[in-house]
């Protein structure tokens, strides 16, 4: 067993993560602060990777922590749909789980997670729809669902899981062919590359922050594509500058297939939901 297939230990993490200290999460849990600290490194160990920064006044999650903490609420998440939905037997949960996701998310983070769930419930079975529209939970029959946006239906609630953060880049071989930009408004002209879906951005205006202050900066998309995923391809080809979340783009980066551009300016973040219908959760 892993330390992905250990709730144990992800439910430590999560809780370290959201209190902000391992003191903070010993509290909560009712664990003494060796015992807690013993299971978040047994978690470093399982995932080869820090996942916590530390020093004398504060901590902070390192790049694979905050990818770990989204899988985390995930799993946890679907465990608990389990848990409502399916009879638990002696020897674990037996059952079927319909869950939705929206198609980028399904497709990267997602059935990965689903992975990790069925090696802790081998009983449970599942099937993932990748949506990209409105869905009608009670008519399609959906258990859970991991979606972005406000919600459609009236007949589903959604409880924050994750903020999902994203960033400016573009390929090498564009910034050979156009400037790079310095300040916000230097974006402004530039092939920019969208997305069509208004969950995952404007088409026509950027919202940047900085320590100090916040810009709408007007873009003109020349290629617009239908998911996050295509996105990135177009971006990694040159056709444009764009932005893309995080968890998506960290090996391009590593790679130097992709740069970072204006690093002191931040994007709004993506706020990643699990829905269910109502009277299905608690």
């Amino acid at each position: 067993m892993t330390g992905l297939d250990d709730l144990r230990l992800l439910r430590a993490f999560v809780h370290v993560a959201e209190s902000g200290s391992i003191s903070a999460a010993a509290r909560v849990l009712g664990l003494t602060q060796p015992t807690l600290s013993r299971r978040i490194q047994a978690l470093e160990r399982s995932v080869n990777a820090p996942l916590i920064r530390r020093d004398t006044h504060s901590m902070s999650l390192t790049e694979t922590g905050r990818v770990l903490l989204t899988e985390a609420r995930m799993l946890l998440a679907m465990t608990e749909r389990v848990e409502h939905k399916l009879a638990a037997e002696r020897h674990g949960l037996q059952g079927h789980l319909r869950i939705v996701s929206i198609v980028d998310v399904g497709q990267w983070i997602v059935a990965r997670t689903l992975a990790h769930f069925q090696a802790v419930h081998p009983e449970v079975t599942a099937e993932l729809h990748l949506l990209n529209r409105p869905t009608k939970f009670v008519e399609e029959g959906f258990d859970c669902g991991f979606l972005v946006g406000e919600p459609t239906d009236q007949n589903l609630v959604m409880r924050p899981l994750v903020k999902l953060p994203r960033i400016l880049v573009a390929a090498p071989s564009l910034l050979e062919r156009h400037r790079v930009p310095e300040k916000p408004e230097d974006l402004a002209g530039l092939p920019w590359l969208g997305v069509l879906q208004p969950h995952f951005e404007a088409r026509s205006r950027l919202l940047l922050l900085s320590a100090e202050e916040e810009k709408e900066i007007a873009v003109v998309p020349t290629l617009l594509l239908d998911t996050v995923t295509a996105l990135r391809q177009a971006a990694l080809a040159g056709a444009g500058f764009t932005m893309l979340p995080t968890w998506m783009v960290g090996e391009d980066l590593a790679a130097g297939a992709l740069q970072i551009l204006l690093p002191d300016w931040n994007l709004t973040d993506i706020d990643l939901c699990v829905g269910y219908a109502s009277g299905r959760h608690t």
